[in-house]
């Protein structure tokens, strides 16, 4: 039964949606540009390498490809399956570790909660990544309370889950494993008799056996353009400085844990508590309480380190969602017999309250946002009514949910709030493909009638817009150029004129009246805060339908 709640969680009308931009359609594309180059060592995207990421992700789309077909339910189905996997993975552990009850708790507060729904319905990195190092820790778990003979297997299948993991997204797949384990042994001052357990000379070897040969072929392939892409830029860098605009102070996780984690997050002080008690016993006394110990070097480790970092994102914090949904599932099963203090409980419920309230006045505050927002959307919300109806239904039902779990008691709170994060989700899930058309369906339908424009090999011009969609849905090559670079844009459409090649040239709307000083570019079709121009000897402006 959980196993079916989580499916519907991520699989229902997971395709219905295209790609948002930017990190959906690139990996898309990058799967594409793999399968049609037969060059299976470097990723490339829009005719560059793309040194991002590793290629296991890439892999698996164009796998689900062949099978599914090139769509978008082909590229996600992978995130919902892991995320489905992760859940099944949860409930066994808390099941088998601390009891039947906490099972079906930990599940359900994993896979209902907000930023766990984002990200096993989106085609990214994250939940398979999330996958593979939980398999990791949970393995190393087991490969400490099982005999020898035993414990070198699950101490295998960890090595696996890290290697499989760093093909993923890097070294991050042996980092939070480490963190994790590596922590509660010295919380538990194991080290001796835990680091054999866990480093069978097997393991590391079988994990350079799968993970070694890419990293070694991308190598001999790129040199050190790989190192300065892959390792400094997109590893080392990100820690040391900010990548992409994408910084923060160093509280920015702790909105993201309450509102990523929620509702859940009203038993995290309770469960948090616990874990701290029984960590600073510096033992463990039986199964549960060595799972309690890990779960809080899991969740701290990665909470701090990200901290630390210079570039932030909410996903980063995400493998630590199942360590915070063990803690919470043994919470909310009454596992622990210890009493808590009155004033734990009592923040709790206030955390859970304040951000249900705060979540339902945003959803109310939408028609109001909407339209503050009108004019710095460059022409995406133009003509667009604002969803009155279904923000103030969300608003309602996240408020009723909300007071309705801090009522319930016992059994009641998880199922209550169960209910209302399924309705969330699922109504969520029906209302994307009304969000995309808004702000991307032009750029879908401009990008799609470029490529009947255009020869295969033409490329399309990209005139101040960063949209990684464009190269997926014209399928061909673009050339980007930005807001800045008028003239090099002039001189393209020249160039390309000159040779006798039709032009397209995707730009926002209000970008427009600088294209008309361009001579032989028209102005095609604007809507929704983009405009498509096209050269006046192009198919599409013989038709006679170009607007001027």
């Amino acid at each position: 039964m959980l196993l079916l709640f989580a499916g519907t969680l991520f699989f229902f009308r997971l395709g219905a949606p295209g790609f948002f931009d930017a990190d959906e359609p690139a990996y898309a594309q990058a799967a594409r540009e793999m399968r049609e180059s037969g060059d299976w060592v470097t990723p490339h995207f829009n005719g560059r390498p793309r040194f991002d990421k590793p290629p296991l992700f890439y892999y698996l789309i164009i796998l689900s490809d062949r099978l599914l077909g090139e769509t978008e339910f082909a590229a996600r189905c992978w995130s919902a399956l892991a995320g489905v996997a992760v859940t099944a993975l949860l409930w066994l552990t808390a099941r088998r570790w601390v009891g039947p009850r906490a099972g079906p708790a930990t599940g359900v507060a994993f896979s209902a909660s907000l930023l766990t729904a984002l990200l096993a319905r989106a085609a990214v990195t994250d939940m398979l990544l999330c996958l593979f190092v939980t398999a990791a820790i949970l393995a190393g778990l087991a490969a400490l309370q099982a005999p020898a003979p035993r414990a070198r297997r699950f101490a295998t299948v960890g090595w696996v889950a890290m290697a499989l993991a760093a093909l993923v997204k890097g070294p991050v797949g042996l980092l939070i494993p480490g963190l994790a384990l590596g922590g509660s042994l010295l919380l538990l001052r194991e080290i001796r008799s835990g680091v054999p357990r866990l480093v069978p000379w097997e393991g590391p070897a079988i994990f350079l056996a799968i993970a070694a040969p890419w990293y070694a072929l991308v190598l001999a392939a790129n040199g050190w353009a790989f190192v300065e892409g892959f390792l400094i830029k997109h590893n080392l860098s990100r820690f040391s400085g900010v990548i992409s605009s994408h910084g923060g102070p160093l509280w920015f996780y702790v909105p993201v844990l309450l509102v990523g984690f929620f509702p859940w997050c009203g038993s995290l002080p309770s469960a948090l508590w616990r874990a701290a008690r029984v960590a600073r016993r510096r033992r463990a006394v039986s199964p549960a309480e060595r799972l309690t110990v890990t779960c809080l070097c899991w969740f701290v480790g990665v909470f701090v380190f990200f901290s630390l970092a210079g570039t932030k994102l909410p996903s980063y914090l995400f493998p630590a969602f199942p360590a915070l949904a063990l803690l919470v599932g043994r919470e909310m099963a009454n596992a622990a017999e210890e009493p808590i203090p009155r004033w734990i409980s009592r923040i709790g419920s206030w955390l859970m309250g304040l951000i249900g309230c705060a979540l339902a006045a945003a959803f109310f505050l939408i028609p109001w946002i909407f339209e503050w927002a009108r004019p710095a959307a460059r022409g995406v919300l133009d003509g667009v009514p604002p969803p009155a109806s279904l923000a103030w239904g969300l608003g309602g039902l996240v408020l009723a949910g909300t007071l309705a779990g801090l009522i319930a008691k016992g059994r009641w709170r998880p199922a209550v709030l169960a209910a209302m994060m399924a309705c969330l989700i699922l109504t969520a899930a029906a209302a994307a493909p009304r969000a995309y058309a808004i702000a991307q369906g032009s750029l879908r339908e401009f990008s799609e009638e470029a490529r009947q424009i255009l020869g295969p090999d033409d490329p399309v011009l990209v005139y101040g817009l960063n949209a990684p969609s464009v190269v997926f849905y014209a399928n061909r090559r673009v050339t980007p150029l930005g807001s800045d670079d008028l003239g090099k844009l002039a001189e393209t459409v020249r160039r390309l004129r000159d040779a006798g090649r039709p032009v397209v040239v995707i730009t926002r709307s209000v970008l427009g009246p600088r294209l008309a000083e361009i001579e032989g570019l028209v102005r095609w079709k604007s809507r929704g805060g983009y405009a498509l121009y096209v050269s006046q000897d192009s198919r599409a402006a013989q038709s006679g339908s170009a607007i001027r």
